[in-house]
């Protein structure tokens, strides 16, 4: 009877415990995200897709597109953008997808990481709008029915004229140089014709004259021995003053 208890006691135990694991949620899986282009963007030419993919049991991811709205659900709609990629993306250009290799339009993007299981996660579709060949749509101003109001015209403005005096420039009246007369004046034989008579030959050699520079010179030559004479007495004193009182 005991043993019966302890065995209904383990079942209720282990039938908790396993009621406990299932009910418990289990652990999220890092999803695969694209960042860019945004959500309804316009692109054109070729796009930089940028996102995230990375899962702990990583084997590979690849990048897909499909026309909007979808329709169907499995991923025979979807093509695949360019190759498959082995090298797991923390956060940064996951592939680039050439938009003109299809019409403009609508279109949704995913990027699906693959584990070594085989199973795959997906992220979320991210809506685009392709326009190589035309602008996007821009909503359309709506039209007012308020009239408009026509801006009153200013009176024209007066012009002002303002009188410039003319000058008259009366040009320099040249006055005529007169040459300088370059005639020689000469002395007439009475030594009276305007200008200055030169003087003899004869006056520079008179006695007088030659009395008067012989006496000059004399004078000079003499002053000139007495300084040589008295520079030499001078240092001779002081020649024998020094041997004097020289120790």
């Amino acid at each position: 009877m005991k043993r019966l208890l302890i065995v209904a006691v383990l079942m209720s135990l282990g039938l908790i415990a396993a009621a406990v694991a299932l009910a418990a949620p289990s652990a999220q899986e890092p999803r695969p995200v694209l960042a860019q282009p945004e959500q309804d963007a316009a692109v054109r030419g070729v796009v930089q897709l940028v996102g995230t993919a990375v899962h702990p049991q990583f084997q590979r991811y690849d990048l897909r597109f499909t026309t909007w709205p979808l329709t169907c659900d499995n991923d025979n709609c979807w093509s695949v953008i360019g190759d498959a990629h082995y090298q797991q993306q923390p956060l940064g250009l996951l592939g680039a997808w050439d938009s003109r290799s299809v019409p403009d339009g609508t279109y949704v993007l995913r990027v699906r990481v693959v584990k070594q299981d085989g199973n795959y996660l997906d992220s979320d579709l991210r809506r685009v709008l392709v326009a190589n060949t035309r602008l996007p749509d821009t909503p359309t101003p709506a039209i007012s029915n308020t009239p408009t109001t026509v801006p009153t015209p200013l009176p024209p403005t007066a012009t002002i004229v303002v009188a410039v005096p003319t000058l008259e420039v009366i040009a320099p009246i040249e006055t005529p140089t007169p040459e300088p007369d370059v005639t020689p004046i000469l002395p007439d034989s009475a030594g009276e014709a305007g200008g200055t008579a030169l003087p003899a030959v004869g006056d520079l050699f008179n006695k007088e004259r030659l009395l008067y520079v012989a006496q000059t010179t004399a004078i000079y030559t003499a002053g000139l021995f007495v300084a040589v004479g008295l520079f030499f007495g001078v240092k001779a004193v002081l020649y024998w003053l020094w041997q004097k009182i020289r120790p």
